[in-house]
């Protein structure tokens, strides 16, 4: 992927760790225009980039989700 390493689930780390979740903003082997969640009905090119606006699109992730009767999650987005 444009010379950068790239996983797919069930995949092991170099330390012995299996890639158990994937990202939903990661596409290895999709074309080149892929539909972005972020933005629907648009397409994206590059990583993942806006060509209209020349934004970089990424959907949030969650890193931390605790549950409970109030739950704790921490996510991020760029």
């Amino acid at each position: 992927m444009s010379g950068k390493p790239a996983a797919r689930q069930g995949d092991m780390t170099q330390y012995g760790g299996p890639i158990v979740q994937g990202s939903a903003g990661v596409r290895i082997g999709a074309p080149t225009g892929v539909a972005c969640s972020v933005c629907p009905g648009r397409m994206t090119s590059g990583n993942p980039v806006n060509p209209l606006l020349g934004a970089k699109v990424l959907p949030g992730e969650t890193d931390l989700a605790l549950p409970g009767p109030l739950p704790f999650i921490l996510s991020r987005t760029y």
